[in-house]
């Protein structure tokens, strides 16, 4: 038996002071209570403050190769230019960084991870981790005479991943390079396990601009760049894109908007009323390191209780460190309680992630893991030399 307390706890759904997590040798939250039902030398006193595993609710495991290796501040359309120019690697290479980044978010206190992949090279690196992984397979493709073939490679490292016993699901990518066709196709799989999607939203005005009227960034990335006629494989909708998206999504599954940069508050207000089940992922330092732009999340606070945090990758990140996106988030937005953020790093993505019966949030009956964040203000509000150490 284990007890320990902090200044302050936040569990994940509140702040607690003057209290004791008592957990198992293996981690089993046992009670939570007043440290005054305590003898105080069965206890272990920290500094800072006491929070729940981080879940990592949007990460791509399997870029980890490429830190470094792509210029910031050029936009969404040049980033993918970037990406898909430098991808090939060693496999060597690739397998080597692929596991020294999940070591890196083991020792910064990440418990869970929402990691999108689009061929399976980190599968078994996943099957090895004490980190938990739900793996989302891309499906993207631009052509919709080929939604059938993009669809079966998507397919393969799903069941790849399903031979691993891992968790995973087919998603579409995005809304300019996922059409109708191959949309239908992955909504019409059911043999996701579970069926819970990730997509990337918003990320760039551009998008808004191709959905409207077909020009801009976009369209020269697929007419120059991937060598396809942009208006025959494309139609504008002179909408907003987040509502194609919505035609296809399934009201009653769990899906993840990632980024939302350019989502506007009445956008997520309004969706959200709607689809009971969709969440919202922040991902700042890689808004920051492509587009050089954070959402307003003071927007987001009408639906706070389905916001979660992500990294993104390493070639548009300098880590994969949850406490960084969350100090990140709060420097810009300093109205934002700390709390507020441990819940959208912690409960929020075990929720998502349908995970939330085991982790999460600091609940008797759950092994959420354990980490400690060093260096907190009074307040509670993170400094710059606040770091995360791994308790469980």
């Amino acid at each position: 038996m284990n007890k320990y307390s902090a200044k302050k706890i936040f569990t994940g759904r509140e702040l607690l002071e003057n209290s004791v997590v008592t957990t198992d040798d293996a981690g089993l939250i046992l009670s939570i209570d007043s440290i005054e039902n305590h003898d105080k030398t069965s206890i272990q006193f920290f500094t800072g403050a006491i929070c729940p595993g981080f879940v990592n609710a949007h990460c791509h495991l399997e870029l980890s190769y490429m830190r470094n290796l792509i210029a910031h501040g050029t936009g969404l359309a040049q980033f993918i230019k970037d990406l898909l120019s430098i991808r090939n690697e060693k496999m060597e290479v690739i397998l080597q960084e692929i596991e020294i980044a999940n070591e890196e978010m083991c020792r910064n206190g990440i418990v869970a991870v929402g990691d999108i992949s689009n061929d399976d090279h980190t599968l078994l690196e996943k099957k090895k981790s004490r980190i938990y992984y739900h793996t989302f397979i891309e499906a993207y493709g631009f052509n919709p005479t080929d939604a059938i073939h993009y669809f079966e490679i998507a397919k393969k490292v799903f069941l790849g991943a399903r031979e691993l016993n891992l968790s995973a699901s087919i998603t579409p990518h995005a809304p300019y390079s996922v059409p109708p066709q191959l949309m239908e196709l992955i909504y019409g799989w059911n043999k996701n396990h579970p069926e819970i999607y990730s997509i990337h939203n918003q990320e760039t005005e551009a998008e808004t601009q191709f959905f409207k009227d077909g020009s801009g960034d976009f369209k020269i990335l697929i007419d120059d760049f991937f060598k396809l006629n942009s208006s025959e494989v494309f139609q504008p909708t002179g909408d907003r894109s987040i509502n194609y998206l919505l035609k296809y999504l399934p009201k009653e599954k769990n899906a993840l908007m990632v980024h939302n940069t350019f989502s506007t508050e009445e956008e997520i207000n309004n969706i959200s009323e709607e689809f009971k089940n969709l969440f919202w992922c922040a991902c700042p330092k890689a808004n920051l390191y492509i587009e050089n732009r954070l959402p307003d999340y003071k927007n987001w606070l009408q639906v706070t209780d389905r916001i979660c945090i992500g990294t993104d990758s390493l070639a548009s990140n300098n880590s994969l460190s949850i406490l960084d996106e969350i100090r990140t988030i709060q420097s810009n937005f300093p109205v934002i309680k700390t709390e507020t953020l441990i819940g959208w790093a912690t409960i929020n993505g075990a929720r998502f992630l349908k995970i939330d019966k085991q982790f999460g949030s600091i609940e008797v009956g759950k092994t959420p893991g354990l980490n400690f964040i060093t260096d907190i203000n009074d307040d509670g509000r993170l400094k710059v030399s606040s770091e995360v150490k791994r308790i469980i």
